[in-house]
C-alpha cells in the first residue's frame, strides 16, 4: 500500500465582488498555506519552492489576470469571507479590503502620468500626510500605506539615497521590503543605476506599486474623470 501522502492539492474559492458606479471589481485574497505534520529534521535544510498556480474563467481574460504577491503576515488579517471547497470549515476572517477603509490618495487623479517625478512627488506628499494624520500606526493599513510611501518617494527622487531630496516625515522609518531592498542594492554594489535610465526606474516602480495597491484597493487606481 502506498502511504505517500499527496503533493498537490486543489481549491476552489470565490472572491468578493466590490462595485462602484458602472464598474465591478474581484476583492484580492490572502491565502494561508499550512503543512501539517512534521518532518525528520535532515529532510529540512533548505526551503523547497513551493508552487502556486490561479486560474479564473477565459471569459474575464480581456479584463484582468491574476497577480500572485508574497504578503507579510499582519497585511493577511484584514479582508472579507473566502469559501473553500476542501474539508476544512469556510474561513471568516478581515484579511484584504474593508470598504469602509478611506485611503485618500487613491484614485490617481486623470493626469497622472507615472513618468513624470513631479506626480510622484505629489502622491507621496499626499501619502505621508494621510500615514501620519489619519491611520493607526499599530494597524496594517498603516504598514501598507508605509510601503506605498516608499514606492512613491523614490519614484519621485529616484537617485535616492543619492542627489537632492527632501527629508520626510521621521515617524515614516526606513523600513519595509521595497526601500530595504532599494538601499541594500545600492549599497552592495549591484547594476550600476547609471545604466538604467530614469524611465526604466519609475516603470519598474509603476509596475511594483500597482501590485501593491491592489492589496487594499481592488478598484483602478488611476481615476476617468476629473
Amino acid at each position: 500500500m502506498n502511504s505517500t501522502l499527496s503533493l498537490t492539492k486543489v481549491s476552489t474559492i470565490y472572491p468578493g465582488i466590490h462595485y462602484q458606479d458602472n464598474y465591478a471589481s474581484l476583492q484580492p485574497m490572502c491565502l494561508t498555506v499550512c503543512f501539517p505534520r512534521t518532518f525528520p529534521r535532515h529532510l529540512l535544510k533548505r526551503t523547497d519552492p513551493i508552487r502556486i498556480s490561479v486560474s479564473i474563467d477565459e471569459e474575464y481574460g480581456t479584463f484582468t489576470t491574476p497577480i500572485i504577491e508574497v504578503a507579510a503576515p499582519d497585511l493577511c488579517r484584514r479582508g472579507s469571507l473566502l469559501h473553500g471547497s476542501g474539508n476544512s470549515d469556510n474561513v471568516n476572517q478581515d484579511m484584504s479590503y474593508d470598504n469602509e477603509t478611506t485611503i485618500s490618495f487613491l484614485p490617481l487623479p486623470p493626469s497622472f502620468n507615472y513618468i513624470n517625478q513631479a506626480d510622484w512627488q505629489t502622491v507621496s506628499h499626499k501619502i505621508q500626510e494621510w500615514l501620519t494624520t489619519e491611520v493607526d500606526a499599530e494597524s496594517s493599513l498603516w504598514t501598507w500605506g508605509r510601503d506605498a510611501f516608499w514606492l512613491t518617494f523614490v519614484s519621485g527622487y529616484p537617485s535616492f539615497p543619492l542627489g537632492k531630496w527632501p527629508m520626510w516625515d521621521p515617524r515614516i522609518p526606513l523600513e519595509g521590503s521595497f526601500i530595504e531592498k532599494w538601499l541594500e542594492h545600492l549599497n552592495d554594489g549591484g547594476t550600476d543605476q547609471e545604466a538604467l535610465t530614469q524611465e526604466d526606474i519609475v516603470s519598474h516602480i509603476w509596475n511594483e506599486f500597482c501590485t501593491h495597491a491592489a492589496l487594499f484597493y481592488p478598484l483602478p487606481l488611476v481615476s476617468s474623470s476629473n
